[in-house]
């Protein structure tokens, strides 16, 4: 279901209860997210992103920069939210997660947590960034990952998604820091990091959050879960999430 913003999607139906906006990770929009719909707690309104360069919007040129696609995410977002709600991104949609969060706590929004999965914090800095990657490199690095088995792209699809995934990994290196971060960069509202024990870089995930928020950082390793957690153990996630924003009120 369409919103009023191209930018949003509503994945679940509108609800009156809790809400919680998606940011999907690097080359994928809101259609990821409707594995989560069997597992969905009651009454939850779950709307994802949809940046332009993906699905329906793939003849949009994708962003490369996180400034004007965090403006307008956030403003997109401040537009629809009618009450208070939750941010969660995973891997590279945790960082712009992370910025939509800042900016709208700037402008007084109601935001209540960030849930930031498997992804490291904006002062780890890679140097490998894979932005300006051949796309051999880059698939080869898609496919460590786990995200996609040898065979599963035709030459067809990997026309529209390596530029999108190349433009979004340039987005996510935006987002990064070379310091850590200033008191005027932490948000003010709890992180909840969130990774899988088989994930390469799970300490890195589950510990490098704590310096961005003033309030409290909480941490949730789920066993047996890798990079792709999210959509590995979606029932999992969603009972993390759902506790969360209980421990919220």
């Amino acid at each position: 279901m369409l919103t009023s913003d191209r930018l949003l999607r509503v994945v679940s139906g509108r609800t009156a209860g809790p809400l919680v906006f998606l940011f999907p990770p690097s080359g994928s929009g809101p259609s990821l997210f409707r594995q989560w719909l069997p597992y969905r707690p009651p009454g939850l309104e779950m709307v994802a992103v949809h940046a332009p360069g993906r699905e329906d919007r793939f003849t949009e040129p994708a962003a490369t920069d996180v400034a004007p696609l965090a403006d307008d995410i956030a403003a997109a977002i401040d537009r629809y939210a009618d009450r208070p709600f939750v941010i969660f991104g995973h891997s590279a949609g945790a960082l712009l997660g992370r910025e939509v969060a800042w900016r709208l706590r700037r402008r007084s929004r109601p935001v209540a947590l960030l849930v930031a999965a498997n992804s490291a914090a904006p002062d780890v800095v890679f140097a490998n960034t894979l932005a300006d990657a051949d796309d051999a490199t880059l698939l080869a690095a898609v496919r460590d990952w786990g995200a996609t088995p040898d065979g599963l792209l035709s030459d067809d699809m990997l026309e529209a998604f390596l530029p999108c995934l190349r433009a979004d990994m340039a987005v996510a290196q935006s987002c990064r820091r070379t310091k850590p971060p200033a008191p005027e960069d932490r948000l003010d509202i709890p992180i909840a990091a969130l990774t899988g024990h088989d994930d390469p870089a799970a300490e890195m995930h589950s510990t490098s959050w704590s310096a961005w928020t003033s309030v409290a950082s909480i941490t949730h390793v789920v066993p047996g879960g890798g990079h792709f957690l999210p959509f590995e153990q979606p029932e999992a996630v969603l009972e993390i999430l759902a506790r969360e924003i209980s421990r919220l009120g």
